[in-house]
């Protein structure tokens, strides 16, 4: 049942004394809520697992690739990923929103003409203008190898040029698979989502990086690699959209509105390139202004600190569609509350990994191979920038979803002038850490304007005083490692100050004691535990 918004002033209103009608109105309001709660944790964590196994491959990958070649090379894979990605922003034309926006609803009203019309212009689009695109990159590789990026001493110019190449032959199947996966997504089958958009192309790759690491380090054929491990993942993306929607080639006559398709989805490319300017600035000026082995300086920095948004997505994917339920139905202390309650669980949660990140910093980034340790301070700026975009929770969504997408727009479009800005000026200063700082500075101001809007628009923000508690705990625990971070050296520096950290922090809150409606969801999932152990 979706909440309904209160009764006006004196429209139906109780007097003095309380109704009969008060209790179960006030029992059915708490169940709603309890229901709303359920559904985000349970959506998050169905979410969260299935997007870990992508996770971890995508990190396999990094390490694969950042151990096996260099900083370096590492640092010219990079910047062709990057490119690949700012491609695909375009290429994709905002089709990926657009296949949702109309191929769900047809699927639901089960008009299969709709949705196999719909699939087959997103597919058509996206695979032209992914080929158009690519080939622009082929061809501009030279100049862009040569005239645009910094090519060190020591290293062959057309090692640069053949890198950038190899992305634009693959961005029109890179793009293919990522719309198959929002197709996938369109009739409802996330698990396919998941798999298409986040495991499919990278296990792929993986499995011939480890071939190409066992025969010989090879850069050219890993990015050859690369390329057909694109190709396979478009051609499996095809299949398995076929196989969830057979229609897709059968003789029925598709019905799309091709021109309607393309006015909702167009205007998206430019939310996501000034989103993507925040998120890739960083690697691109590297590559312009530094070298490739500064990009590779850089990017497992930018990886681990990414992590920390990992709460943040889950919860955010499942509570989306309840910020639009409540919205719409009035409910905006609801709404708050709700609010509140995520950013309290995804603070709890991701606190002592950005904590971790923070202080152990040197020994984490050391993964990688000991030449990657000058990244540390840089992990360190963008860990702490990471949890404010954390700390903050769904702002973006919560504007999006309540009509105030024109803002989001807004300060994003700002954030991505400002970040080109401080990167170029900072990047000459201060190096990798100069990068970290620009990135680091425009995403926290770029969040605290959006929750500034959010306050200015909805009168909503997220900050309660049991905050204090995660941050009371991290404090403790911080002040409880220090003298064994000091004390030791080596593997066991980390191997011991870690769970330490971790076991002090959740002894601090232990003893702060959780916030109540925290301590009922725990006796619940407890009781569900023991319940199932029974039997």
């Amino acid at each position: 049942m979706s909440p309904q918004p209160p009764p006006a002033s004196g429209e139906n209103a109780p007097g003095d004394g309380t109704s009969p009608e008060d209790a179960p109105a006030s029992n059915e309001h708490e169940t709603e809520a309890r229901e709303y709660t359920d559904r985000i944790l349970e959506g998050a964590t169905f979410i969260f697992s299935g997007s870990m196994v992508g996770k971890v491959v995508g990190l396999a990958i990094q390490l694969a690739l950042g151990r096996g070649f260099g900083k370096a090379l590492y640092g010219l894979y990079t910047t062709g990923m990057t490119v690949l990605r700012l491609g695909q922003s375009v290429a994709t034309l905002g089709l990926q929103n657009g296949v949702i926006r109309f191929g769900a609803p047809a699927y639901e009203r089960d008009h299969p003409e709709e949705v196999k019309g719909t699939f087959l212009a997103v597919a058509g689009l996206g695979l032209v203008a992914g080929t158009v695109l690519g080939v622009g990159i082929f061809v501009a590789s030279p100049w862009l190898a040569g005239g645009v990026f910094t090519v060190p001493e020591g290293m062959d110019p057309a090692l640069m040029e053949r890198t950038i190449s190899v992305f634009g032959l693959g961005l029109p199947f890179y793009v293919l698979t990522y719309l198959a996966s929002r197709m996938a997504r369109a009739v409802g089958t996330m698990q396919v989502d998941t798999l298409l958009d986040s495991i499919l192309q990278p296990t792929l790759f993986l499995v011939m990086i480890g071939g190409v690491l066992l025969v010989g380090q090879n850069f050219t054929w890993a990015l050859y690699a690369f390329l057909t491990s694109t190709v396979l993942a478009a051609g499996t993306s095809i299949y398995a959209i076929y196989r969830l929607f057979p229609p897709l080639f059968s003789r029925l006559a598709p019905a799309v509105d091709v021109r309607a398709l393309l006015r909702f989805s167009i205007p998206i490319v430019g939310v996501t390139l000034a989103t993507m300017g925040v998120t890739y600035t960083d690697r691109l000026m590297l590559a312009i202004l530094k070298t490739p082995e500064a990009v590779g300086t850089y990017q497992p920095a930018a990886i681990l600190a990414i992590q920390l948004n990992f709460i943040l997505f889950a919860m955010t994917a499942a509570f989306s569609p309840i910020i639009s339920d409540l919205y719409e139905s009035g409910q905006f202390e609801d709404l708050s509350s709700l609010y509140a309650d995520t950013v309290r669980w995804i603070i709890l949660l991701t606190l002592p990994a950005a904590i971790v990140l923070i202080v152990f910093a040197p020994q984490i980034i050391s993964i990688w191979g000991a030449e990657y340790r000058n990244g540390a301070s840089a992990l360190r700026i963008l860990a702490a920038a990471q949890f404010v975009v954390a700390g903050v929770g769904s702002v973006g969504q919560m504007l999006q979803m309540s009509d105030h997408q024109d803002y989001v727009f807004g300060v994003n479009a700002s954030m991505a002038v400002l970040n080109v800005i401080l990167n170029w000026i900072l990047i000459q200063w201060y190096g990798v850490n100069g990068a970290a700082l620009a990135t680091g500075i425009t995403t926290a101001l770029g969040d605290t304007a959006e929750v500034v809007g959010l306050y200015a628009f909805l009168s909503i923000h997220p900050f309660r005083w049991p905050l204090w508690k995660p941050f009371a705990a991290a404090g403790l625990a911080t002040l409880l490692t220090v003298p064994l971070y000091t004390a030791t050296s080596g593997p066991a520096r980390w191997a011991l100050g870690i769970p330490v950290l971790l076991l002090a922090y959740g002894g601090a809150l232990y003893g702060l004691g959780p916030h109540p409606k925290d301590a009922s969801i725990l006796t619940g999932l407890w009781q569900r535990l023991v319940s199932s152990g029974d039997e």
